[in-house]
């Protein structure tokens, strides 16, 4: 309780915890939310919708993402650089998967391998490299992909005017079927 004066000079008892404890109540409800940074974005996943250009960002923290798109097939997506990032340390390479889903597991469609190289400016930028190995079962005497035992093509077309650096990493990657539209339905970045 704190006592206070009023014009009369008689001291009125005025009960402050109260309202202290539903400021700090509220103050604690929206701190984590300032705290909680999200995690640097990785790459941008775009495609055209209706001549309208619509973007998902791909953030850095490792784990499975379901996509915004699922289910929805594009002739072609493209990857974009995401942030740019200042450290004195080359940021750790990553790994994202692409997949179809089809189960419990999906169909892994396409791998692309992210590293970060540094600018003239001194900060590191994201540069990418598709891998289009496809992973091989055996079906009798023969070796197939597998996604084509899945009844998903795996013929990735990589489109687009940018050149590789000296690694064959590229700036951004423009990709797609061979045979038709392509529905990307969910990601693991690693």
């Amino acid at each position: 309780m704190i006592r206070f004066l009023s014009r009369g000079g008689l001291a009125k008892k005025c009960s402050v915890f109260p309202s202290v404890i539903a400021v700090a109540i509220v103050l604690l409800g929206f701190t984590p939310n300032l705290l909680a940074a999200s995690a640097p974005v990785l790459m941008v996943l775009q495609h055209a919708e209706a001549d309208k250009l619509v973007e998902t960002k791909i953030e850095t923290k490792g784990g499975k993402v379901l996509s915004p798109e699922a289910g929805k097939p594009q002739q072609r997506w493209v990857i974009r650089v995401g942030d740019v990032i200042k450290s004195a340390e080359q940021p750790a390479n990553r790994v994202v998967s692409f997949y179809k889903d089809s189960g419990s597991e999906g169909t892994r469609l396409f791998v692309v391998q992210v590293r970060y190289f540094q600018n003239s400016e001194g900060r590191w930028v994201p540069k990418f490299l598709l891998s289009e190995e496809p992973t091989m079962v055996r079906r009798g005497d023969r070796w197939i992909p597998f996604t084509t035992t899945q009844g998903v093509s795996n013929l990735i077309a990589q489109t687009g005017n940018t050149l590789p650096n000296a690694e064959g990493y590229y700036p951004s990657l423009e990709i797609g079927l061979t045979t038709g539209a392509l529905a990307i339905d969910f990601w693991v970045v690693q």
